[in-house]
């Protein structure tokens, strides 16, 4: 899998890279350097969970922010919930 960095020093992770690690736009990556290369990791959150905007809809809808290891209680919802207000 390859990527081309652009002018302002971007790269894409192709769409593959990124439905295989999960990842959505705004997560934050690690950046290690490496004799070999560079090496870059999602960068755990404690929650499991954070509110964003549907992108159609413009509405806020719970995303995960990691791999869905686990359900979503019920205290949670209630608590993502509060945060909306």
């Amino acid at each position: 899998m390859q990527t081309i960095l652009s002018s302002k020093g971007q790269l894409v992770l192709p769409s593959a890279a990124r439905r295989k690690l999960h990842l959505s736009q705004g997560e934050r990556l690690s950046v290690e350097f490496r004799d070999d290369g560079i090496l870059l990791r999602p960068v755990t959150q404690t929650k499991a969970y954070r509110v964003a905007k549907h992108p159609v809809s413009g509405l806020p809808v719970m995303v995960t922010t990691s791999r869905p290891s686990r359900k979503v209680t019920a205290a949670e919802i209630a608590r993502l919930n509060a945060e909306l207000l």
